[in-house]
């Protein structure tokens, strides 16, 4: 379902696609694109919730097609682009969202639960940067492609190893494409997300012996001693794609409410 886009805002009369859409981060991301003027592909694999997201995008005035996919799967991410470009004529903002998270320290991590998080952590962003540069490019050049690594590209912990590879190799490949197609317009940036409101999360925290007990020491590790919303870091990522971003490029923006600051 679609309207015809643009409006108002500092998205107007851009085209994005977002992947990771049904839920948590990319849910946010994608609502917040559409508010600010955007045409959005929302990309993911619950049909039934994407389409009530599109639906409910599209009455508030907003334009935005569903596209069911896995961007564990090449093809999936080409088709998300080019129902992109068919539908709004355009593809100026690729954000690489969706992730998989598994909590095993290396000895206990499977090679099947090693192997998805590659598949889905990097390969994805991987295959959405090489696609979109190539629309993009065809298209004349310029775009913003934004790739959602973690502020567990700086740190880590000992039971999260695979996700902890595969958000470092996002923010290596991050800086590669920002310098090799920043001459067309094309920029890279990474957004780097402390812990926020999520299924993820809700899923990690419920795999722990004491849930409250262990939502209280995440939060206590926080100067502001809350854990962030998804649209905290969603209005980063509609900087990231706006123009008012156009001299950043091959960097990182880490929003995490100050985690990072601390010394202990």
């Amino acid at each position: 379902m679609s309207t015809q886009g643009g409006g108002e805002g500092r998205l107007a009369g851009k085209a994005a696609v977002v992947t990771g859409a049904t839920s948590g981060l990319g849910l946010a991301v994608a609502q917040a694109m559409a508010a600010a003027g955007a045409a959005v592909v929302a990309v993911g694999r619950n049909a039934d919730r994407g389409n009530e997201i599109v639906e409910s995008i599209v009455r508030d005035g907003h334009s935005a097609v569903f596209v069911r996919g896995d961007v564990a799967v090449e093809g999936d991410v080409i088709t998300a682009i080019e129902v992109c470009r068919s539908e709004f004529g355009t593809l100026d903002i690729m954000h690489n969202n969706a992730a998989f998270f598994v909590t095993a320290e290396l000895h206990e991590t499977t090679t099947a639960d090693w192997q998805r998080s590659l598949q889905t952590n990097l390969s994805s962003v991987f295959w959405g940067c090489k696609h979109a540069v190539q629309a993009m490019r065809e298209q004349g050049g310029g775009g913003s492609i934004i790739n959602t690594a973690s502020v567990a590209a700086f740190t880590a912990t000992a039971d999260t190893p695979a996700y902890v590879a595969t958000k470092s190799g996002v923010m290596g490949l991050t800086r590669s494409v920002a310098l090799g197609y920043a001459s067309e317009g094309i920029r890279c940036n990474a957004l780097c997300p402390g812990d926020f409101e999520s299924p993820m999360l809700d899923a990690f925290l419920l795999s722990q012996a004491d849930p409250s007990n262990a939502r209280q020491e995440f939060e206590a590790l926080y100067p502001t001693k809350r854990i962030l919303k998804p649209a905290d870091v969603a209005n980063a990522a509609v900087f990231l794609a706006s123009d008012e971003s156009s001299g950043v490029n091959g960097t990182s923006l880490v929003v995490d409410d100050g985690l990072t600051a601390k010394t202990y």
